[in-house]
């Protein structure tokens, strides 16, 4: 039961009853995950979770489900480990609930609702109406919260691994600042027990002189030291931000589907919180233990006595510690995600601005955003209050040891067992280490923010990237055959059902259907932006070098490789900020600058973009011209063409543009077809005349047609 109890999870909302059964299970063996992301993988919506949805989860995390449908409660005593069962609470509310055993001919239930509770066979009936079970065992694929540290760690010691002979350095220059710092209370004990009595202004001259150069070498130190965590700091931060980026592009798009912009850009930015505590470890953590050390020392050769009173500052502010650390963690998690939705709401409110102005709407847009905005700042308030509570107990406490240690040489003094210059002394080295052990208390709350930034880093960075194995690149693409293809995003229903077509290279294939439908999903999916249900639903027949026409299974072809054969004209077509030319060959525009315009010439594209202020340098995107849709549409079609793909897929490739021009596009496309195999999503029946074969999707089922009147 102690296991039970340690590791079960209460839900948050009614919505996340499953999440919460299957991060119980989760942690019961050991495991660990944020509601967020399991959330995300589930499917969870405001109607909840369902059971297709934890199961397809619970494969994700490495575990072994299986979906069951039992005879009664009395099966149930076959059951060995935790499994989740689906309910139904007072005869109308859809539940989710976890099994744990047998205790005294009583079934233990954890209710994410409840807590954890016990039941006859007759209650747990009543509720078990359907009678589903969803077992989970772990497989070698799970992974431990033990070994998700270990590679959290190994990831951070990479990153790290260059500063360490900076950091290095810096430490030891803070050890000697430290041993440096102790001058000041050494000089005045002598000042006022022997230079001052004896007025002996030979000593006074050299003391001051020394202590000048003991004070301008450690100030020097000071800034040498200052300067190498700069440095450190400086490109350390270069170096994570570019890792993460790095592992962000190469996450599969729908990851980036399910995210907003704001999300990503705050937890980009939480980099600095990393680093923030990288050099406060080096610097102030080493130096404060130092000073602790040595003054503690110092402070028992005086009299054990004030030794012993100033360590009693040692429990006093770790209870303090205890007591604020879990609030401070969690006010420092909420304070990260507020700011990241902050960030999100002014990105979507100013990339949507047209809208928001064409509809009058800039009023209650500026409410939202703040509403949003005062809610961050709220977290910021409660976690500053929580601070400044942390702040008050501490000072109080310093202020208490301080006075104790004053009173306690004070009357050593009267005893004559200190002089008073040993007692200035203690004094200052006295506030000397409270202030060091009260610094280094706040070491954890540190280092705790800094593993919060981490794991919302870790928590993107972790998940699985695209395959980029290498492959030999196909020279010339002969067919694609999708055969019974179905998808569905996680815990939903088929988006695509048994989807079955084939195109040739040499064909024009169009796809017309009502909005929604699913037509857009399928030419996301031939991307492999998405991965269908199964491997073998498409198979490709191509030729590589120095081999004949071959038959691959197209799963087994790494993402990479395929896109460097396949090109798309999406809705809408992206445009980057730099010159029309950076736009379409998306790459080196001063090396592509001359083949990129021969193409155009070529393809006749040239007289559209020299109509253009300043042609292919024209600045474009926010920071330039703002094209039109069709203006648009031509350019990402351009940039498609140029790559001289051998399967090309246009989604509304000419919805904007006028007849004319789209009758352009259609020679075009039926000049280049016999080098590649082209598959046309439209609703436009001047572009479906084009197609060799014509496909309706309706409600994700794809019907071959060749009635061309259909379509509006």
């Amino acid at each position: 039961m102690k296991r039970i109890d340690k590791t079960f999870t209460r839900q948050l909302d009614q919505t996340d009853c499953g999440v919460a059964c299957l991060l119980s299970v989760l942690r019961y063996y050991g495991g660990d995950a944020t509601r967020e992301r399991l959330r995300e993988l589930s499917g969870t919506s405001i109607q909840g979770t369902s059971l297709l949805g934890l199961f397809q989860t619970a494969q994700s995390l490495g575990f072994e489900a299986e979906g069951m449908e039992a005879e009664g409660v009395h099966n149930l005593r076959e059951v060995e480990s935790p499994v989740i069962l689906h309910v139904v609470m007072e005869e109308r509310l859809q539940h989710y609930v976890v099994y744990y055993g047998q205790e005294s001919g009583q079934y233990i239930i954890g209710d994410p609702g409840k807590g954890i509770v016990t039941m006859t066979a007759g209650e747990l009936a009543t509720i078990w109406k359907s009678k589903a079970v969803l077992t989970l065992k772990p497989t070698e694929q799970f992974v431990s919260k033990a070994q998700n540290r270990k590679s959290q760690w190994q990831w951070f010691r990479n990153l790290i691994q260059e500063d360490l002979p900076l950091l290095g350095i810096a430490a030891g220059l803070g050890m000697a600042m430290a041993l440096l710092g102790l001058s000041m209370a050494l000089f005045s004990q002598k000042l006022l027990d022997d230079i001052l009595p004896k007025q002996n202004t030979e000593k006074l001259t050299l003391g001051l002189f020394l202590l000048m150069v003991l004070l301008l070498a450690r100030t020097g130190i000071g800034y040498l030291r200052g300067f190498l965590l700069l440095r450190q700091s400086r490109e350390f931060n270069v170096r994570i931000a570019d890792s993460f980026f790095q592992d962000l592009l190469h996450l599969p798009k729908a990851f980036f589907d399910t995210r907003k912009t704001g999300d990503l850009v705050a937890r980009l930015n939480d980099t600095r919180r990393i680093q923030a505590v990288i050099s406060f470890l080096t610097g102030s953590v080493i130096i404060d233990m130092l000073v602790v050390l040595i003054t503690a020392g110092v402070l028992f050769n005086y009299a054990w006595q004030i030794g012993l009173l100033a360590l009693l500052s040692f429990p006093l502010f770790g209870w303090l510690v205890w007591r604020f650390n879990d609030r401070i963690i969690v006010g420092q998690r909420d304070v990260m995600a507020s700011y990241a939705r902050t960030e999100g709401q002014f990105i979507d409110s100013i990339s949507g601005i047209g809208a928001i102005k064409a509809t009058r709407k800039e009023a209650f847009f500026a409410r939202i955003t703040q509403v949003v905005y005062q809610a961050f700042q709220q977290k910021l308030y409660d976690l500053g209050l929580l601070g400044n509570r942390y702040n008050l107990l501490s000072e109080l406490i310093a202020v208490g040891l301080l006075v104790s240690i004053i009173g306690l040489t004070a009357f050593m003094v009267l005893q004559k067992q200190l002089k008073i210059g040993e007692m200035m002394a203690v004094v200052s080295l006295g506030s000397t280490l409270i202030g060091s052990v009260s610094k280094l208390s706040t070491t954890n709350i540190q280092l705790q923010e800094a593993r919060v930034a981490f794991d919302r880093m870790r928590e993107f960075t972790e998940l699985p990237k695209e395959s980029t194995t290498d492959l030999a690149n196909m020279t010339q693409l002969h067919s694609l055959t999708v055969n019974q293809l179905s998808y569905r995003f996680p815990g939903r229903p088929p988006l695509l059902r048994d989807v079955s077509f084939s195109v040739q290279r040499g064909e024009v294939i169009g796809i017309v259907g009502e909005t929604g439908s699913g037509k857009s999903m399928l030419l996301q999916i031939l991307q492999k932006f998405y991965e269908p249900e199964g491997n073998d639903q498409i198979c490709v027949q191509a030729e590589v070098p120095n081999n004949p026409v071959i038959t691959n299974n197209w799963s087994a072809i790494s993402a990479d490789s395929w896109r460097s054969c396949v090109a798309s004209v999406p809705q809408p077509v992206k445009i980057f900020n730099g010159t029309l030319l950076d736009n379409i060959c998306l790459g080196n525009a001063m090396e592509e600058g001359e083949a990129v315009v021969q193409f155009c010439q070529e393809f006749g594209f040239h007289d559209y973009f020299m109509s253009l202020p300043q042609n292919y340098l024209t600045l474009v995107g926010e920071e330039g011209v703002n094209l039109s849709g069709g203006q648009q549409q031509l350019v990402g079609l351009a940039r498609a063409i140029y790559r001289k793909p051998q399967l090309l897929l246009l989604d509304e490739a000419t919805s904007a543009l006028d007849r004319q021009t789209e009758q352009f596009v259609l020679n075009l496309c039926n000049r280049i077809k016999d080098q590649m195999a082209i598959i046309m999503v439209t609703h436009r029946s001047q572009s479906v005349q084009l197609a060799d074969r014509v496909y309706t999707m309706e409600k994700g089922i794809l019907k071959l047609t060749g009635d061309v009147s259909t379509i509006a």
